[in-house]
């Protein structure tokens, strides 16, 4: 593992087939957004191909008629991950540059979900209707062993099976939780991970297929949307989880330095990109605005950007070359529209990004509203509370 590449346990867990068809030669890679390199690849499912998984899904949601037997799964599953947790956060950490502390984070808290499950009452699951008893979901690269496991108890728990795709950027983390999953029996059906680089082809498919009763995206505004579209088409429920961002405030009465560490950890720190609500931007009353910026600077540059299997490191490298690019122009952009620009500079390699400070911002900008790809914090300086718009305020009470 400390070459930055799967040991050889984990790629034979890969390795093990997952789907109706043994033998797919097809594959992706999944590279390392620290250095580029190869960590593990993925089969590229053919979206014509997937028919079989929806019918073994849907043949394994019809046995279940109470949760007691998803419980009991979801608790074996539980153990097995628990023994694998190391390696699970080590995967995350390759193919998402989170950094290793905040991996195991992500690792035990999908475990404390499984498990607040597991203990629940048993229930009786209400059968539609209708045979269709399959969730699709498709999910984004945030998160990848927390978002599936959330997926995965939310559609068993409601007598549904679920079939994901999972990212392109992330799947080597959904591919071994699928691995884990299986026990040999006719349950393995309830979950199955179908990596492909064809996700448009994977949406229609999983809409035209008569099982499908649901579909859930977690990821980007951008794409939501169009997932809304093509199911509002199909006539096919969807829930969309995204990221959301509001604005911080900081008012004149709060302590600097108490204020501005609760910052840093609010900003830059959260363990979950895709579950936690981001920060916008930052409102700070004019008359400490010089103080706070100035010690926020202070604060990041002593930050360690890097290898994300480093344990000293706190914050890793972006996803890839698309998000690199899109801070750059945010940055730029407001730049141009009259922000300050940034005292310390991106890092000397594209995807590693000290956290950046972009002072004078305006909630207006496009860096304040649009979607964030990695450590930046806009602030706007304001001078009558009136200007400061459904922020959240910051003070030395709030802190932790």
């Amino acid at each position: 593992m400390l070459d930055g590449r799967l040991d050889e346990a984990t790629q034979r867990l890969l390795a093990r087939p997952y789907g109706a068809r043994v033998g797919i030669t097809r594959r992706f890679d999944i590279n390392s957004p620290f250095d580029g390199s190869v960590v593990g690849s993925a089969p590229d499912t053919d979206s014509r191909t997937i028919a079989p998984h929806f019918e073994r899904a849907f043949i394994a949601a019809r046995t279940l008629h109470t949760t007691r037997v998803v419980q009991e799964r979801l608790c074996t599953w539980a153990k097995k991950i628990a023994l694998q947790r190391e390696r699970l956060a080590r995967t995350i950490s390759l193919e998402t540059g989170k950094p290793i502390r905040f991996a195991r984070i992500e690792v035990l808290t999908a475990l404390a979900t499984l498990d607040l499950y597991g203990s629940s009452p048993i229930a009786a699951l209400a059968r539609e209707w209708t045979a269709a008893q399959v969730t699709f979901g498709i999910l984004n690269w945030c998160d990848p062993v927390l978002s599936l496991i959330t997926e995965t108890v939310t559609a068993l728990s409601n007598g549904r099976a679920l079939l994901v795709k999972p990212s392109t950027r992330a799947s080597l983390s959904s591919l071994s939780l699928a691995a884990l999953w299986k026990e040999g029996d006719d349950l393995d059906g309830l979950l199955c991970v179908v990596p492909s680089t064809d996700a448009i082809g994977m949406l229609h498919a999983a809409l035209m297929h008569s099982h499908v009763s649901e579909v859930r995206f977690r990821g980007s505004g951008e794409v939501g949307s169009y997932i809304m579209g093509a199911c509002g088409e199909a006539l096919v429920p969807v829930t969309i989880t995204t990221v959301t961002r509001s604005p911080l405030a900081v008012d004149k009465h709060s302590d600097i330095e108490s204020v501005c560490d609760s910052i840093i950890q609010r900003a830059f720190f959260p363990p979950f990109r895709g579950e936690a609500e981001r920060i916008s931007c930052l409102y700070v009353h004019d008359s400490i605005a010089d103080l706070v910026v100035s010690t926020l600077i202070s604060r990041v540059a002593q930050l360690n950007v890097g290898d994300p299997l480093d344990e000293r490191t706190d914050v890793g490298p972006l996803i890839d070359d698309v998000a690199a690019t899109l801070i750059d122009e945010q940055v730029e952009e407001a730049i141009a529209a009259g922000a300050a620009p940034p005292v310390i500079e991106p890092g000397a390699k594209p995807r590693h990004f000290r956290p950046v400070i972009l002072d004078y911002a305006q909630a207006s900008m496009r860096v304040c509203q649009g979607e964030l790809e990695g450590p930046l914090l806009p602030v706007v300086r304001y001078k009558h509370p009136d200007e400061v718009q459904n922020a959240q305020l910051l003070n030395a009470d709030s802190t932790a």
